[in-house]
């Protein structure tokens, strides 16, 4: 269903062509300067993970058994990190070749959603967005989940038009979860949206496609560390690492010290200590901070400020920002406006919006100090430009057959 979906997308649609040459080319391009020049692939916790387990020192960190990590994008290292020093370029190469899978089906997925008029500038603006053509580089989760997201929503976006929604892509979808959580919500609504009408049988089959995700990480977690962590272990670090800069030396001083004496799990009960004395202290600096990380998270981290007048800063941030917050302003104005005439989207592009919102008020509370925080949704940004489209009559409604 899928090669033949794509087979005839390719012979009778000239727009996803252009797609596949585009983005085909650059992934040629990025696979080359992988290898030709010297490139390093720049390394996160999930490969010194895979690399303890490849030594036979479990699931750990430099302190022991950690939980800081979920498994998903560890597994998927493991054979790489088994291959030696060629290891981190050959997992870097298969992102890259992830990310043009995923524009194929990003592009496909948008199709079947919409109209292939929007789907081919939804893709090339994908293709072509900086962040994301670089962020393969880097051996971090945000680099299989976006992909994968998108492979997961053009083969449910299949299915569904065949009148089915399988057990197998309800496991794919928690699957993603369980990869990265902040989008685990987002993933259960989409489920219910993709498996509609909602009855009993499909509330069974979501139920226990999660416990077969979910329960085994959680007995693993439970019987590691003698305590209940659904998913992992930071959430208290999370909020300490977006306070630090209105901290004290000495209680940084006092972190910094336990962090080489205890593993992730144990030092949560220090960060939340630290959190919730400085925000008793001053709960107006929080609520502040917490502003300004959203701040962050929408146009660019602190981190980066010094920078941003660099053209690679310019052009992998600043740009695709301002044009995409400025799309999403206009999208959200024509879709409240003119919301009669999305009645076949709006539930969609409104799942969209609430995942939007709810990982910015996330990041909000916690930290936005890295581009890789706002990535994982900001493709999702894309996806609503479409009630420009819609309205200025390029678009006509989709009949959800595979010519579309």
């Amino acid at each position: 269903m899928i090669v033949q979906d794509l087979i005839h997308s390719f012979s009778n649609n000239r727009s996803f062509r252009w797609v596949i040459y585009v983005s085909g080319i650059l992934c040629i391009v990025k696979l080359s300067l992988l290898f030709l020049l010297p490139i390093h692939p720049h390394a996160i916790e999930d490969w010194y993970i895979a690399q303890n387990v490849i030594a036979t020192k479990g699931y750990s960190l430099s302190l022991g058994a950690t939980a800081l990590k979920t498994p998903v994008y560890p597994m998927f290292l493991i054979p790489f990190a088994a291959m030696g020093d060629s290891g981190a370029f050959i997992a870097s190469a298969m992102q890259h070749i992830m990310m043009f899978a995923g524009t194929l089906a990003f592009t496909r997925a948008c199709a079947f959603r919409f109209n292939q008029y929007f789907a081919f500038w939804a893709g090339l603006f994908f293709a072509l967005h900086p962040a994301y053509a670089y962020y393969p580089f880097v051996l971090e989760t945000t680099s299989i989940t976006v992909p994968l997201f998108m492979i997961w929503w053009y083969l449910s976006e299949l299915q569904i038009s065949v009148q089915r929604y399988s057990a197998l892509l309800m496991i794919l979808g928690f699957i993603i979860g369980l990869n990265q959580p902040i989008l685990l919500p987002a993933i259960i609504a989409y489920q219910v949206l993709f498996a509609w009408p909602i009855n009993t049988r499909r509330i069974l089959e979501i139920t226990l496609s999660a416990i077969l995700v979910f329960a085994p990480w959680s007995i693993r977690n439970a019987m590691t560390f003698g305590q209940f962590i659904p998913l992992k272990s930071p959430m208290w670090m999370n909020v300490y690492e977006g306070m630090v800069p209105t901290l004290s030396t000495s209680d940084i001083a006092f972190i910094e010290s336990s962090r080489i004496k205890y593993n992730d799990v144990q030092m949560e009960p220090l960060y939340k200590n630290i959190v919730i004395q400085h925000f008793n202290d001053s709960p107006s600096r929080f609520f502040d901070a917490c502003i300004h990380r959203i701040q962050e998270l929408w146009l660019i981290p602190d981190r980066y400020a010094h920078r941003i007048m660099e053209f690679p800063i310019l052009i992998s941030r600043i740009f695709p920002q301002i044009v995409l917050l400025l799309g999403i302003s206009a999208s959200l104005y024509i879709l409240v406006r003119h919301r009669h005439q999305f009645a076949g989207q709006a539930g969609f592009l409104w799942v969209i919006i609430g995942t939007l919102t709810y990982v910015t008020l996330i990041y909000g509370l916690t930290q936005a100090s890295n581009i890789r925080f706002k990535l994982d949704i900001e493709w999702l940004q894309i996806v609503l430009l479409f009630p420009i489209f819609k309205l200025f009559g390029k678009l006509r409604s989709n009949t959800g057959t595979s010519s579309h």
